[in-house]
């Protein structure tokens, strides 16, 4: 046994050791147990152990020393925390007997937050809810929360939507103000518009699904000497929203409609984006008309742009059209149009598969709800000719509209093709899968469109799906560039103003230009386009595959028609073919050994090789959470 100054000189040298040791500082990066790991920024990982785990969150920054344990591992020491970032956050409140406590829903947290009797709001258990941190774990090792909003129960999906939405910093409602100034626009009527021109002979018609009412554009074609001329009537929204209103206040802020399975959150309020700027048929209403000559090959060789009020004949369904033209003996004789705008807009794809990047047709999944939310069935929408018509037409005045402005400070989507990080890499697969073109540069958009079709026709790998998996993301910018996913020179968007307000800004910049005045775009929407333009969409995945798996779920035991869209490692990612789920099949769950070239993105097999595109059969293995697990048949 030591004596007391055994002891002092023990802990003084102790002391000293840690004296030595160096101090570092990191982040602390939870795993979802009681252990966790700090995270240096130049890369190091240190093993956190569960007393010290107890006393931070995950994305805490602490210092910390380093000691090295007899079976040669190391440990992480705390020795201050220096910042925490955890505040708000969202979770789903449990009551176990008398403890209770808020789950939060960032998987690197371990178990409950404490949450004090005066402090619950009244929740219930397995509610979804908003918490605060009052009290970090750091002095203590137990942390404490309080609810300050209540979502709604977990066994609810709408309060699922509620947390997607908040989470997203989304805006579900609009404000009494704001409400009040969309109704006041709505019974205020049409102004005096003496410098509109009058088209209210030309039948214009619009194709959108059923049960759309946001109906911002209407189509009229009709046969010429040269081939024909496409009108595209588009919503004159900038008309109702004026700059720094209190509704493009808040159409600045939301930056889009977000469309939800059986919830629409939309950017401007009802009054006006279902009815007044809406181009409802019979109705008299205001719209900026693109007039675009269409040669009999297709080409767009001229663009007229004219702010006019127009009277829509129809509205007609995708559904509609489609049967229409694919059996015309059943078209009805007032729609005879339907068959110049068929002409007119094909012969436009002709011209863009010729001129244009090779583009792959991919169905979109239209997930079906009741009113409590929960899914009814999982519609498959694939390409038909009611919807080549609508996406030749928007394509056409988007790139148009684009031309027109080239030399000024507009608004424009940009997509430099490849990332930049990737060039060396695809130049090695081109070489051994399409050598004729290995040695284009494929920042040269004609040698990129060179290189995507070369791709496109190679029968025996799908070279174009690998390529476009590394395609960079597009952008926005206030100067010309060319969008090389197209393959076209310059490109933006004006086909859309009720739905997005880059569409918004482009309608508005055309009237400028109209009226030779100067044109200009804000650093600051470019940049907040590109940094927040995807949330909606963001949101709308997460919901919907969320939707997906639950209804799965309930399905019964079968076999399922797959295709592999992904390849990585581990596995197969594949999506199922007639409700657009997508899971994991685990490969090395299989006892054979196989190789992964991550460059072409297959798996080798001695008896087998996957590539992307390739048909499966496949059963679900297990449905968690949000992820799915599927297995080969």
């Amino acid at each position: 046994m030591l004596d007391l100054k055994s002891l002092e000189l023990l802990q003084s040298l102790k002391t000293d050791i840690k004296a030595s040791k160096p101090v570092l500082q990191g982040l602390v990066k939870g795993t979802g147990k009681s252990f966790g790991f700090v995270t240096c920024t130049t890369g190091e990982e240190y093993f956190l152990p569960p007393d010290d785990m107890a006393r931070v969150l995950p994305g805490d920054e602490v210092t910390f020393t380093v000691t090295e344990l007899a079976d040669g591992k190391t440990r992480a020491e705390l020795e201050s925390l220096v910042a925490s970032t955890v505040d708000e956050f969202f979770g789903i409140y449990h009551v176990r007997g008398k403890a209770q406590g808020v789950e939060p829903f960032n998987s690197a947290f371990s178990g409950w937050l404490f949450v004090p009797p005066k402090q619950t709001l009244e929740a219930g258990n397995n509610e979804m809810v908003v918490a605060k941190l009052r009290r970090h774990p750091w002095e203590t090792g137990k942390a404490q929360a309080e609810i300050i909003r209540l979502l709604g129960s977990a066994d609810n999906n709408r309060s699922w939507y509620s947390l997607a939405i908040q989470e997203h910093r989304l805006e579900e409602h609009f404000s009494e103000l704001e409400l009040a100034e969309a109704e006041a626009l709505r019974l205020a009527g049409l102004p005096a518009l003496p410098d509109y021109v009058d088209l209210t002979d030309r039948p214009f018609v619009t194709i959108d699904s059923a049960s759309t009412q946001d109906m911002d554009d209407a189509l009229h074609a009709h046969s010429t000497d040269q081939g024909w001329l496409l009108s595209v009537a588009i919503a004159d929204a900038s008309l109702f929203i004026t700059p720094d209103s209190l509704l493009d206040q808040a159409a600045r802020r939301r930056l889009s409609t977000t469309y939800l399975p059986g919830l629409t959150l939309p950017m401007v309020p009802e009054a006006l984006a279902n009815n007044a700027m809406s181009l409802q048929p019979n109705s008299l209403r205001p719209a900026l008309v693109f007039e675009l000559t269409i040669a009999t090959d297709g080409a767009v060789t001229d663009l007229v742009v004219r702010t006019a009020q127009i009277n829509s004949r129809a509205k007609l369904s995708y559904s509609d059209v489609a049967l229409w033209l694919t059996d015309t003996s059943l078209l009805p004789a007032e729609y005879q149009q339907l068959l110049t705008l068929q002409q007119a807009t094909s012969a436009m794809a002709g011209w863009r598969r010729q001129y244009g990047t090779p583009m792959q047709d991919r169905p979109d999944y239209r997930v079906r709800v009741d009113a409590d939310f929960n899914v009814i069935d999982i519609d498959k929408e694939t390409r038909n000719a009611a919807r080549e018509i609508v996406e030749e037409a928007m394509i056409a005045t988007n790139a148009s509209v684009a031309n027109w402005l080239k030399a000024d400070s507009a608004l424009f989507m940009t997509h430099r093709g490849f990332k930049p990080e990737r060039e060396s890499e695809l130049k090695g697969l081109l070489r051994d899968t399409a050598a004729e073109v290995a040695d284009l540069d494929g920042h040269d958009l004609a040698d990129f469109r060179t290189i995507m079709a070369a791709a496109a026709g190679l029968a025996d790998f799908p070279l174009l799906t690998v390529l476009q998996k590394r395609f960079d993301r597009g952008a926005w910018s206030n100067s010309a560039a060319a969008h090389f996913g197209l393959g076209l020179a310059q490109y933006t968007t004006a086909t859309s103003p009720i739905r997005k307000y880059s569409d918004l800004t482009t309608h508005r910049l055309i009237k400028a230009k109209l009226l030779n005045q100067p044109l200009q775009v804000a650093d600051e929407l470019v940049s907040d386009l590109n940094e927040r333009g995807n949330i909606p969409r963001q949101v709308g995945n997460l919901i919907e595959n969320k939707l997906r798996l639950q209804w799965l779920k309930q399905q019964p035991d079968q076999v399922w028609n797959a295709t592999i869209v992904h390849i990585t490692a581990m596995g197969i990612i594949a999506q199922l073919d007639g409700n657009g789920a997508s899971g994991l099949i685990d490969m090395r769950r299989k006892k054979d050994d196989y190789s992964h070239d991550a460059l072409r993105m297959v798996l080798k097999f001695t008896d087998h090789t996957y590539q992307l595109g390739e048909a499966l059969l496949v059963k679900v293995a297990r449905i968690e959470d949000d992820k799915m697990m599927l297995a080969l048949v």
